[in-house]
């Protein structure tokens, strides 16, 4: 692979907060970045200030009304519900659109490093997958995944393969290329009728152009690692090589492990280490531009910490020691944060027993097969 891997990073990205106490941490992005450096990890990789995106740049997705109502409710405070800005899920807080803003720019700069020298980038600001193109949704203000698409196919018309691993359905980014066959949508997440958005079922399959181009593989609560693996060599894989795809983007959430407190899954660092490793030797051997990774949800700071940092040093192809470090582990309790597994990777797996080992299979093979059935013909399967 050519250079080093990009990594957008700057404490400004710490900007993005809702209020002290909304899931949605800045201490994530701190922890992971003190982390992976302490790890040796950064040295590895070529890291860029995170800018802030123009508002030319976000209008290639978002209407410019929406765009104005983020700069006003940032200014004045007052909610605007119809735009989906001062929701319980997205609380305004001031200099809003800035700090949205720089988010998208991060991605984005990852983006234009693929587009001229780089193959391979991770954006741990990135992911916010649930933002639609005039509304905000589900933590997420602006939608840098969809911008970042949009840019790289406007420099050039290229196929891009996205995988999304977060707990929730990704329906921002399915709605914004669902009539499109440019970009394969594949997200895996708790089933809709359990959880936010609401939606994700395998009915959800694109129109127009794009109709097979859009899949979803919803399980169970208490899905483990096993059916995260089983998808991936009965459903990604495949597609993956059939569609043969010139740029792979991941949503890298982390809220479907089994620590995490706001979704019901019951994945481990090794489902996530079995799929990230695919992925890389996949993307490596059939994607010409590169594979630009995000962040995403997860909402235990500390375990996304050890979880992204494990990611960065999968996509490195990088090895890392079993135990946390000892000064990570003292600034991690110094900042609250006190309960967590040492290790780089889960030692157990934790069965969430939400329903049984065999309902939670069934239900996953029921859908893989009906996938196989409706969505497969679409790509010569």
């Amino acid at each position: 692979m050519r250079n080093k891997l990009i990594y957008p990073y700057s404490d400004e990205l710490l900007n993005y907060e809702f209020k002290q106490e909304h899931p949605l941490k800045p201490d994530r992005l701190k922890l992971t970045y003190l982390l992976s450096e302490q790890l040796g990890l950064l040295d590895k990789v070529k890291r860029i200030d995170a800018t802030i995106a123009s508002r030319e740049q976000i209008e290639m997705y978002h209407q410019a009304e929406f765009i104005d109502a983020v700069i006003s409710a940032g200014e004045s405070g007052t909610p605007d519900y119809r735009h989906g800005l001062g929701t319980a899920d997205n609380p305004i807080f001031p200099r809003m659109y800035d700090a949205a803003s720089r988010y998208v720019g991060a991605t984005l700069d990852a983006a234009r490093e693929l587009e001229k020298r780089a193959s391979r980038a991770f954006v741990i600001s990135g992911g916010l997958h649930h933002a639609h193109r005039s509304q905000a949704s589900g933590f997420c203000i602006f939608n840098d995944v969809v911008l970042a698409i949009m840019y790289l196919q406007k420099k050039k018309p290229c196929k891009v393969l996205y995988v999304d691993i977060d707990a929730h359905h990704g329906d921002g980014v399915q709605n914004a290329f669902y009539n499109s066959k440019d970009v394969l949508t594949i997200s895996m997440h708790q089933t809709g009728k359990t959880l936010f958005p609401g939606t994700g079922f395998i009915h959800e399959a694109g129109s127009g152009d794009g109709l097979g181009y859009s899949i979803n593989i919803p399980v169970l609560p208490g899905a483990s690692s096993t059916d995260l693996i089983e998808v991936l060599n009965e459903v990604i894989v495949p597609l993956f090589e059939s569609y043969q795809p010139d740029l792979l983007v991941t949503q890298l959430g982390v809220d479907g492990h089994y620590l995490d407190p706001l979704a019901q899954l019951a994945y481990s660092s090794h489902g996530f280490e079995v799929v990230l490793k695919k992925l890389r030797n996949l993307a490596s051997d059939i994607c010409k531009i590169g594979w630009l990774a995000v962040g995403g949800g997860g909402y235990h700071p500390v375990n996304v910490a050890r979880l992204w940092s494990l990611f960065l040093s999968i996509i490195l192809d990088e090895k890392v020691p079993q135990k946390l470090p000892d000064e990570f582990i003292q600034i991690a309790n110094d900042m609250g944060y006190t309960s967590f597994p040492e290790g780089m990777r889960d030692e157990t797996e934790i069965v969430q027993q939400y329903y049984s080992r065999e309902e939670v299979s069934l239900e996953r093979e029921r859908t893989v097969r009906r996938l196989k059935e409706t969505i497969f013909p679409y790509h010569g399967l």
